[in-house]
């Protein structure tokens, strides 16, 4: 893990080892670096100064949707021990890029971290977040992926990694209108091709899933796909047959009860919704927390022993300091517009890694219909943010993989 101390007081310098993008190095990639002006901080905490809060309701704390006393503990942690300016160069410790591609006729500029393998034959891996998420979910697991020697693993396992924001999220480009999956695809594509690879393994969760489905569908350099999440792309006439299959599609249908209001407003009124966000620190915070409390695989239900405060604030600040809560959103509108087609399946090798504390679990029949599986892994422990959750155990799981595609 990334030591905030490290780095505390100022942007860090490069570390040698971390290259430019390889080959000849198109004008439209360009060096980027994190750096958000301080007004933008300075607003966020009078904000959150001055923030109007609701009536606490009784009964379970979060049976109705963020737990105030869990949200003041945060916030008590953001105004006073929270330092984004030691986040910040934390994450500029790794190289970022901006890379200019075109889709459909339409302008986009993906923001990455590109981080060169230390090994003798590194492969390219492009590992896509969700929502949400951001790059942030995966700072823990880029040093072991990209220099295993220098963390009691095989030099000849090393990976170049590649961790970008989906379009409308974090430092990628903010769209005027819907944006889905399939469209942030094709950008990727572009986006690792400017880097120089055509050969990679598209790896993701939650929209990441969709978008790395995507790319292995139809990307012109993924190769093959790893996916902790397997809902992401799913051919709508894959109907569920058997008895495992339909029971899991109940489940999913129950859970989905009670989980999915932000997807029903997400998905129909975003900017509705954004409004509000976008003046309200306290209102994305309390948004995103109750995701990763509901959505992650916590002992005894404690947030706190498995991710820390500091790293959750940074990817809340990821969507504050970028005013991109609005533009994240159009995701669930865009997706509706590109369906995946009936009868078509990612016919390149795909690793499905199942974390048991997943929103949506479904049998290996189910998922084939879709995807080639060539490997099926069930994890001891873990949830929807599987990366961030459990780092060890992603790096490992994604390393065996990679490992038997060489």
């Amino acid at each position: 893990m990334l030591e905030r101390g490290d780095y505390a007081g100022g942007r860090a310098l490069m570390n040698d080892r971390l290259a430019s993008p390889q080959g000849d190095t198109p004008a439209h990639v360009r060096p980027f670096v994190i750096d958000v002006p301080q007004s933008k901080l300075d607003w966020i905490a009078q904000r959150l100064d001055d923030a109007e809060w609701p009536d606490p309701a009784e009964g379970d704390a979060w049976a109705y949707g963020t737990d105030g006393a869990a949200l003041r503990d945060l916030v008590h942690h953001w105004r006073t021990a929270y330092d984004w300016r030691a986040g910040e160069a934390a994450m500029n410790r790794f190289p970022h890029f901006l890379v200019d591609v075109e889709v459909d006729g339409r302008p986009y500029t993906v923001h990455l971290i590109h981080v060169v393998g230390e090994g003798p034959n590194p492969k390219p891996v492009l590992i896509t977040h969700g929502w949400p998420g951001s790059f942030v979910e995966f700072l823990d697991a880029i040093d072991p992926l990209t220099d295993p020697a220098a963390h009691g693993g095989d030099a000849n396992d090393a990976m170049t990694v590649v961790v970008p924001s989906l379009i409308g999220y974090g430092f990628s480009s903010k769209p005027h209108k819907p944006i889905g999956p399939r469209t942030i695809a094709k950008a990727f594509d572009q986006a690792m091709a400017a880097l120089g690879y055509r050969d990679y393994v598209a790896q993701g969760g939650d929209w990441g899933s969709a978008v790395s489905g995507w790319l292995g569908y139809e990307g012109a350099g993924c190769s093959a796909v790893h996916l902790n999440f397997t809902f992401g792309w799913t051919r709508p006439d894959a109907q569920p047959e058997t008895e495992e299959e339909i029971a899991a599609a109940h489940a999913l249908v129950d859970r989905w009860r009670t989980e999915g209001g932000y997807m029903a407003i997400q998905s129909t009124r975003p900017v509705t919704l954004s409004y509000a966000m976008a003046d309200s620190p306290l209102g994305v915070a309390a948004w995103i927390l109750e995701k990763f409390q509901r959505w992650s695989q916590l002992p005894g239900g404690d947030l706190w022993a498995i991710y820390t405060r500091d790293r959750v604030l940074d990817n809340i600040m990821i969507y504050l300091v970028t005013g991109t809560f609005g533009t994240a959103a159009w995701l669930y509108r865009g997706v509706l517009d590109e369906q995946v087609p009936p009868g078509a399946r990612v016919e390149k090798p795909v690793a499905i890694a199942n974390f048991p504390g997943e929103l949506s679990r479904f049998p290996r029949s189910t998922v084939e219909k879709s995807y080639n599986v060539v490997r099926w892994t069930e994890l001891p422990r873990g949830g929807h943010f599987a990366a961030m959750e459990q780092p060890a155990l992603f790096v490992d799981e994604l390393r065996e993989y990679v490992r038997s595609l060489r």
